[in-house]
């Protein structure tokens, strides 16, 4: 990625509300320069979603130790949880990693208790964001 697509990067990341026109300006190309370049970071996968992240949930990060090998049933169960922020196939401690938003502690129950199916886990949860 050159210097203009990581500076069109850093400016969504600290504002994702900017119209093309005000995020041109602010890397000296033309609002339609913009939103192609937006484009192709979408299809090369360096954009993959476009997210609201409500700031009341209580963020939990999850490490599951697989106890099977049904990895294709996990991640389509993983797809089906709305609380599940991200999910990521990881090398080191854990078969994967998983970000959830929660309401409260009865919906983090009933996510792992859905998640013993698959094995076991270990859940760390935010005491505040730090940045973004």
């Amino acid at each position: 990625m050159d210097k203009i697509g990581r500076a069109i990067l850093a400016h969504l990341a600290r504002d994702a509300r900017l119209t093309w026109q005000e995020l041109g300006r602010q890397v000296h190309l033309s609002g339609q320069a913009v939103a192609t370049r937006v484009q192709q970071m979408v299809d090369a996968g360096t954009i993959r979603r476009f997210t609201v992240l409500r700031g009341d949930l209580r963020r939990h990060f999850v490490t599951v130790f697989m106890d099977t090998n049904r990895f294709d049933e996990f991640e389509s169960f993983l797809q089906a949880r709305e609380e599940v922020e991200s999910a990521s196939k990881v090398v080191g401690e854990g078969c994967y990693f998983l970000t959830l938003a929660c309401e409260d502690d009865a919906a983090l129950e009933g996510f792992t208790r859905d998640l013993l199916r698959y094995g076991r886990y270990k859940v760390s949860s935010e005491m505040r964001r730090t940045k973004g």
